[in-house]
């Protein structure tokens, strides 16, 4: 044993009646197994064999006195401090994520998920999905139950659990009327923005939903420049050709492909321990690379008396999380800041 946790040990004060019980114990052990000297050979291995029992039963004293201390409340601050030195974002980097705890202890057990999502909107769920009807209603009860079991294991009493019946999805397939209006309409737009020298990248045209999407490549700035004018120019083609009753939906959006990183497992940490847990009002965690910056969304209004309290506990966490060793090791002395912002996008911390 270490010197300085035995050391931290005999210095605990241990009650009377708790003294007396394993000084009990441990004579019973002794008398229990008395060892009579013979000069056998096959005699000295039982000898061992039951010197092995006595250290055993002492160790297990030993082990006892421990628990005892630790749940009587009779841990000395030194001891109490090495328990709990592991950040609550550190165990949470250090173990499996939540979604893969459920599946693999569902998976032990024989249960058939057919899939699993999350979500973190208004709601935090979890959705396990279930295939075949019959099979759904036998299991989804236990299932709900193990999942349940499992989060307030974790603490993450956020998240609600919901199991439903995977259901095949089957595509639309256009008929050839529609499919010759797509067609029509998909060339037709397109000459028009080339006409009108507006840079997009992708025309699509849902007949079923009397829609048309037309993505514009560009910044923001230059998207709301033009936002009506392409509206226009599409309504302007669907009346020329007799379509009625479409909807024209101007999109602005890119595709970022972002390398992955030496961020991205320290992120996961962030975004599973502060999500799963109420206390937190996390709503978001995202990051920027250069200069390294966690961004932290919440759900607290910044007129509460108690944000810039829930900014700061926030941070403290991360802060925790990054200066432990394994983290500092990944980040190599970079140097980050941290933003937590409140519902209504005000700095809290």
């Amino acid at each position: 044993m270490d010197n300085k946790i035995r050391q931290e040990l005999d210095k605990i004060e241990i009650p009377d009646e708790l003294h007396n019980r394993v000084i009990l114990g441990v004579q019973k052990a002794k008398e229990d197994n008395q060892i009579p000297v013979i000069n056998s050979s096959a005699s000295i291995k039982k000898q061992k064999s039951k010197r092995k029992k006595v250290i055993v039963t002492w160790i297990t004293a030993a082990i006892l006195m421990i628990i005892l201390y630790t749940s009587s409340g009779l841990v000395s601050p030194t001891m109490a401090k090495m328990i709990s030195s592991i950040p609550y974002l550190g165990s949470v980097f250090q173990s499996k994520s939540i979604m893969t705890v459920i599946y693999e202890e569902l998976e032990d057990k024989g249960y058939e998920i057919e899939s699993m999502g999350s979500t973190y909107d208004s709601q935090k769920k979890i959705t396990i999905s279930i295939k075949g009807s019959d099979y759904y209603k036998e299991v989804r009860d236990e299932v709900k139950k193990i999942a349940i079991s499992i989060l307030n294991e974790k603490g993450y009493d956020a998240y609600s659990v919901e199991v439903d019946e995977f259901k095949e999805r089957t595509d639309y397939v256009l008929n050839e009327e529609e499919k010759a209006e797509k067609k029509l309409l998909e060339q037709k737009v397109e000459e028009k923005m080339k006409q009108l020298d507006y840079k997009y990248d992708m025309v699509q045209v849902d007949p079923t939903e009397n829609a048309i999407f037309i993505n514009i490549v560009g910044d923001k700035k230059y998207f709301r420049s033009i936002e009506k004018e392409v509206e226009k120019a599409g309504l302007e083609v669907t009346n020329e050709n007799k379509f009625k009753g479409y909807r024209i939906l101007p999109t602005n959006t890119t595709v970022e492909v972002r390398v992955a990183d030496n961020i991205a497992p320290i992120e996961s940490a962030i975004v599973e321990g502060l999500l799963s847990k109420k206390e937190y009002k996390v709503t978001g965690v995202s990051y920027k690379r250069v200069p390294l910056t966690f961004i932290i969304s919440t759900s607290e209004l910044s007129t509460n008396p108690t944000a810039k309290q829930l900014g700061a506990e926030i941070e403290g966490e991360i802060v925790e999380f990054l200066k432990s060793d394994e983290i500092v090791e990944i980040l190599a002395n970079e140097e980050y800041s941290i933003i937590v912002n409140s519902k209504d996008n005000k700095k809290i911390n």
